[in-house]
């Protein structure tokens, strides 16, 4: 079953180092909040973003200033495709 990660603190809290941990190649990431920072142009760690699929909702980045890295990897979503995100995936974790 493929399962959506939502990360929604900042890359100081290490919430993605742990998740990584657990991850599976089909599951998704959801940056929402404070985790947006993680697809900020400033955080230099992107290994990620090439390994799986990842999202940043659109309202918590512009709410920070933060621009969405050019990398293609990263997508942006609105409230709408976080819907359908949840639809999508058959499970939710979030990690706090």
């Amino acid at each position: 079953m493929k399962t959506l990660h939502t990360i929604n603190k900042s890359p100081s809290s290490r919430l993605l180092d742990s998740c990584l941990e657990v991850i599976d190649k089909k599951d998704g990431l959801l940056f929402l909040e404070d985790g947006v920072y993680y697809a900020w142009k400033g955080f230099q760690n992107f290994e990620f973003s090439e390994q799986y699929k990842c999202y940043a909702l659109k309202d918590d980045l512009f709410a920070r200033g933060i621009e969405l890295n050019s990398l293609k990897e990263i997508k942006m979503i609105d409230y709408p495709g976080f819907v359908e995100l949840c639809e999508d995936y058959g499970k939710i974790i979030n990690w706090f």
